[in-house]
């Protein structure tokens, strides 16, 4: 039985599918069997960021009409052990009982599950996910980022989803410039449990054109400690100034 993982987020450009992307990397890189699904109906984006666009036929929708998951998944071919699902390329083809369904099965079939939602309060499909899925809110450090996640987390606790706080692009210049004090700053604000911290990277900005991450970097240390907390691993956090 597979885990499933949702990353969502309050309003968008705070990196949220490349942290998709890094965790189902993580994941692979522990010998996982992961599955990524694309939920951004008509602006998807994961096919292109793993190189797998020129090749995609079928999308999550196919599947969701009784298409098998296997007959519509893409495997990028840098990374071992990855498959993805793109999301529709028009709007409302994604219905909750359909969703429902395949979420089990995939769960099944997975060792890791990663749904990458859309920005954005509609929360409407995320109660069709497993009882078990483990929501991960995405923010930057920028004041009005931590805000949203805020909010997100609140409809999250009326719904009564399990959610935790992913910090995206930290840079610890945000600490001398006075817009936090402190990491701790940014989680009181975000009122979320901190799962851990990606590093502002240049490399990850090249991910659309690259399509994979070097295994020592700061951005992939990152996302596997990440992973290993998410496994249940006791890892600490590094101080600030070395994320």
């Amino acid at each position: 039985m597979g885990k499933v993982f949702a990353v969502t987020s309050g309003k968008g450009g705070v990196g949220k599918s490349t942290v998709s992307i890094g965790l189902a990397l993580a994941f692979c890189a522990k010998a996982k069997k992961v599955l990524l699904v694309d939920m951004d109906e008509g602006l998807r984006c994961l096919d292109l960021m793993l190189g797998v666009d020129k090749s995609t036929v079928f999308d999550l929708s196919d599947i969701l009409l009784g298409k098998d998951i296997e007959d519509a998944v893409y495997n990028p071919e840098k990374i071992k052990g990855l498959s993805l699902i793109p999301a529709p390329s028009q709007i409302g083809m994604i219905d909750a009982f359909s969703l429902a369904g395949f979420a089990d099965q995939a769960k099944q079939k997975y060792d890791i599950v990663i749904f990458d939602f859309p920005a954005g309060m509609d929360f409407s499909l995320y109660t069709a996910l497993p009882e078990d899925t483990l929501f991960l809110t995405v923010a930057s450090p920028d004041p009005v980022s931590v805000r949203d996640a805020a909010a997100v987390r609140q409809e999250l606790n009326k719904l009564k989803l399990n959610s935790r706080l992913i910090i995206n692009n930290f840079d610890y210049s945000i600490m001398r410039h006075g817009i936090h004090k402190n990491v701790d700053d940014i989680i009181d604000a975000a009122a979320l449990q901190l799962v851990g911290i990606v590093p502002h990277s240049e490399e990850l900005g090249f991910f659309s054109v690259l399509h994979t991450l070097k295994r020592k970097g700061n951005a992939m240390k990152a996302f596997c400690r990440i992973a290993d907390r998410l496994e249940g691993k006791n890892v600490l956090l590094p101080k600030p100034k070395k994320i």
